[in-house]
Formats: structure tokens, C-alpha cells, sequence
């Protein structure tokens, strides 16, 4: 079986690649990275990686060793990004009101983070877990709030959709690597997954500081005692207007809860009835299969339409949700792959119009990251208490065997596509 599964993943890679060629070959960069968003990427890179390896760990730990429910693991993520939605506005803020010096606080919290982590050790019982994990949510929210909004604010609008897609597709890159470098490390414990983890965030921390040296950066000034300008006034009918965005936003980030949680690892497991090895290797194909798919979708942002965009993305996360549901292998995979796809350009997109079309640019990312970690909240305690509730059991539909959990699931992707449906048709969203 496992061959077969091996030989799927190779096919459906090398048919992906040829098309990743293919596609990176006409859009090909049409600007040149100053080096100071290089090294933002790599910190997206080594930052997401620290983090990520420990993923499946705590996960596979939860489940095995302190016998949580499904609901405890989703809580596990719910308790991430409580931290990541309350710390998330505040790091806005203060971005706002001291420009390039939120660096050192980045800085700061990717050391703090080195030691949180070890925590996880120490940490006897499911609510321990939780803490933790509640902790390094909050540490993420103000450390990459503040290189997001640095990131925007350094880099011109017309190209500023396209440059978040690449630093978010280093995070991929840092996903990807977490999941093969936990399957290497996985039959040395948790104490040496966890010690991987610390030796990176102290990396990212080092990266970070090095951010400081650069001009360009240090020439980023406060926004907050600017003089309002027209473009920075909100009015009640431009909140109405407001209201799809935030649906996707919300809705996206709620079925990613899912697919980028602690639960997919236990999903996958026992639906497709994989070894952890495995499972680990199949979600990170997914995520190198899901590569560049970002960029494109940002590249029709910046140079066609916001809304149009989103609602290409949003079709495509929905027809990833059911392929999700298929009790196949191959399926899985491009499932996962394509609803990667749809997020990595929902993400950016929301960054790309906090930065481009608010004073308070710092701010209004902080609050579009809070909207997206209020969903991952709701969506991962929503999915554990469903999971907990129907397992591993399916229907047939025809010949196709499909999860109940993911057919329920993708009933917010489909809030998601109505969403981008009625958005305004002008070609930006202000």
C-alpha cells in the first residue's frame, strides 16, 4: 500500500512541477528585491519552520501520551491563535505609533519563543499544553505583525500583493521543511524535536535584528500623529461594504484551522489508516505541490482586480475541501494542495489592501489578523467537537467513499465563494 501511496505523490509532484515551470516562466518577477526583503524572507522561512516541527510533535503527544480528545487537539490550535488575535491589534498598534523600532520587539518575542517551546517538557497534562501553546500564539502575534507591517510599508503598492505572496510562500517553504525535518527526528523524542525548534527561533531572532541595519527600514516613521487624510476615514456604508472581505477572511482561516492544525495530522492518520511518518510526508507534499499557486492569484490582484482574485481563490479552496473528503490518498494530497493555494492568496491579498488603502496600516493588519485568528479559533474547536462526533465514518456517494467531518467542513468554504460572489465589483476594495 505504501508503495502505491509513494508512487501517487510522485506522479501527481511531477505533473505539478512541470505546471510550477510552466507558470513561474510567464510570470516571472518583473522587479528586483531589495535585500532587506530577502532576509524578511528567510526569517519567514526559519521562523515558520521553528514553529512548525513542533506541530505534529505536540499533536502526536496530545493524542498518544495525554490521551486528548479530538476536541482537545483542535483546541490546541484554538488556544495558538486566541493568543495570535489578542497580541495581533496590539502589535499593530504599536507599529503604528513607533515604525521600524517594532524590529527589536520581533526580535525580542522569536527569542522568547526559543524558550517557550521547551515548555512542552515540562508541561504534564492537556491544560499545560494548552498554556504553552496559548503563549507562543501571542509571541507569533507581535513578532510577525511586526515584519508584515515593516514588510508593506518598504516595499511600493504596485508590486506589494506579489512581494507578501513570496514571503508567505517562504512560510510554506519553513512548513514544508518542519514536517521533513520532524519525520527525520521523530524516533529521537520530543526533547530533540523541541531543541530542532529553539535552535531556529534563536535564528530567526539573530536574522531579525539584522533587519536594523538596513536605511531603508530605519527611514519607516511613524503613522499614528499623521494628519488623517480622506482615504483613512471609515464611514458605516464603507463597513457594510466591508462585510464579504471579512466573511472570507473569517471563513477562510476557519476550514484552514483544519487543514493546517494540529488535527489534520490525526485526520489523515486514521482516515487513510497512515503511520505518522507518513502522514507528515503527505501534508508536506502537499504544501511543495501548493507552491507559487500564492503568487499567481496576487499577481491578478496587483495587476487586475482585488475581487476578482479572491473569488478565483475562494473556488479553488472549495474544490480542494471535497477532494479532502475522498478516502484516497492522491486525492488528499491535491485536496490539501489546492485549499494551500486558495489560502496563500486570500493572505496576502488581505495584508496587500490593510497596507495599500489604510493610514493606520499597522493596525488595520493587526485587526485583519485578529479577524483570521478569531477563525482559526472557532474553526479548529468547531472541527474537534464534529471529528469527536463522527470519527472516521463515511458515506458513499455513487462509488466515492467521503469523510462525514469534511462534508460538514466544507460548508464554510461554500459561505466563503458567496462571500467573494457579492463582493463589490469595482476592481479595489477600499
Amino acid at each position: 500500500m505504501f508503495k502505491a501511496v509513494y508512487k501517487s505523490l510522485y506522479s501527481l509532484c511531477h505533473t505539478h512541477s512541470a505546471l510550477g515551470v510552466y507558470w513561474v516562466s510567464k510570470l516571472r518577477l518583473s522587479f528586483r528585491l531589495p535585500v532587506h526583503v530577502l532576509v524578511i524572507f528567510l526569517v519567514a522561512f526559519t521562523g515558520t519552520a521553528a514553529f512548525r516541527i513542533s506541530i505534529p510533535a505536540v499533536a502526536f503527544y496530545a493524542r498518544s501520551i495525554l490521551e486528548a480528545t479530538a476536541f482537545g487537539v483542535g483546541l490546541l490550535t484554538s488556544a495558538f491563535f486566541a493568543g495570535r488575535a489578542v497580541f495581533a491589534v496590539v502589535s499593530g498598534g504599536l507599529a503604528d505609533r513607533y515604525g521600524y523600532r517594532v524590529i527589536y520587539l520581533a526580535s525580542l518575542c522569536f527569542l522568547l519563543n526559543a524558550i517557550a517551546v521547551q515548555l512542552y517538557l515540562v508541561a504534564g497534562s492537556v491544560y499545560g499544553v494548552f498554556a504553552v501553546r496559548f503563549l507562543q500564539g501571542a509571541l507569533n502575534g507581535i513578532s510577525w505583525i511586526s515584519i508584515q507591517y515593516v514588510l508593506g510599508r518598504s516595499v511600493d503598492s504596485s508590486i506589494r500583493g506579489r512581494v507578501y505572496a513570496l514571503y508567505f510562500s517562504c512560510g510554506s517553504v519553513g512548513v514544508i521543511t518542519g514536517n521533513f525535518m520532524y519525520t527525520l527526528l521523530i524516533s529521537q523524542g520530543l526533547g530533540r524535536v523541541l531543541l530542532v525548534s529553539s535552535v531556529l527561533f534563536v535564528l530567526s531572532s539573530a536574522l531579525t535584528t539584522i533587519l536594523i541595519k538596513f536605511e531603508k527600514l530605519r527611514s519607516i516613521t511613524p503613522t499614528i500623529t499623521v494628519k488623517a487624510r480622506s482615504r483613512g476615514s471609515i464611514r458605516f456604508s464603507d463597513i457594510l461594504q466591508a462585510i464579504p472581505f471579512m466573511v472570507i477572511v473569517i471563513g477562510m482561516a476557519m476550514f484552514n484551522s483544519v487543514v493546517r492544525g494540529d488535527l489534520i495530522y490525526i485526520y489523515v492518520s486514521e482516515f487513510l489508516g497512515m503511520s505518522r511518518e507518513l502522514t507528515a510526508c503527505l501534508i508536506a507534499t502537499s504544501s511543495l505541490i501548493a507552491l507559487g499557486g500564492g503568487y499567481i492569484i496576487s499577481w491578478i490582484s496587483d495587476r487586475f482586480s482585488d475581487s476578482l482574485a479572491l473569488q478565483i481563490a475562494s473556488s479553488i479552496g472549495f474544490v480542494g475541501a471535497i477532494l479532502l473528503g475522498i478516502r484516497s490518498p492522491p486525492l488528499t494530497v491535491l485536496g490539501l494542495a489546492l485549499f494551500y493555494i486558495a489560502n496563500s492568496g486570500v493572505v496576502p491579498i488581505s495584508r496587500r489592501i490593510a497596507i495599500t488603502y489604510y493610514r493606520l496600516g499597522g493596525t488595520v493588519i493587526g485587526l485583519v489578523n485578529a479577524l483570521g485568528n478569531v477563525g482559526q479559533v472557532i474553526g479548529s474547536s468547531i472541527a474537534g467537537l464534529i471529528y469527536d462526533l463522527f470519527g472516521i465514518s463515511s458515506i458513499r456517494l455513487a462509488s466515492i467513499e467521503m469523510s462525514r467531518f469534511i462534508i460538514l467542513m466544507t460548508l464554510i468554504p461554500l459561505l466563503v465563494i458567496i462571500a467573494s460572489v457579492i463582493l463589490p465589483r469595482h476592481s479595489k476594495i477600499h
